[in-house]
This record gives C-alpha cells, structure tokens and sequence, in this order.
C-alpha cells in the first residue's frame, strides 16, 4: 500500500517537470548561428590591434636577480622547513 502511495505522489512530482520540457527548438539559435552574429556586428576596421608583448626591454633596471638585493626570491620560511623535512 505504501509503494501504490509513493509511486502515486511521485507520478504526480514528475508530471509538471514533464510537461515544461516540451519546448520547440525554432526559436533558439545554435552556437554557430550565436557566433556568426556576434562576430558579424563587430567591426574589424575599427579594432585596436593588440599591444605589444613585453620584453626583457620593459623589465626596469632596478629589478636584481640577486638575492641580497631581492629577498622576495628568497622561499619562505615554511617553504624551506618542508623541503628540508621531505629530503630522504
């Protein structure tokens, strides 16, 4: 009798869930209509080009590979407990 009930309310749950996914498809584009559009409207004579990448040029000459100059290359204290406690 509690199986009947069950399955009884569980029809009756699934019953609108089912009835809402009916929807045609004519209305909605598909990705390759979707692009085409966006790609379409954009104006490509108009665009900036890209700026260039940066270069060992750009890096200024203040930065120091050297630690004694640049502590933040040094690994944290952490960092170096961890390693030193994972070596064989």
């Amino acid at each position: 009798m509690k199986i009947e009930i069950a399955a009884c309310l569980l029809s009756f749950a699934l019953l609108p869930a089912c009835s809402t996914t009916s929807q045609t498809t004519a209305g909605h584009q598909t990705l390759e209509q979707r692009l085409m559009a966006k790609y379409a409207s954009a104006d490509a004579a108009a665009a900036e080009p890209a700026p260039p990448a940066e270069g060992p040029e750009d890096i200024p000459a203040a930065r120091s590979d050297n630690p004694d100059h640049n502590p933040a290359l040094l690994p944290s204290p952490l960092l170096r407990y961890w390693a030193s406690s994972r070596t064989p």
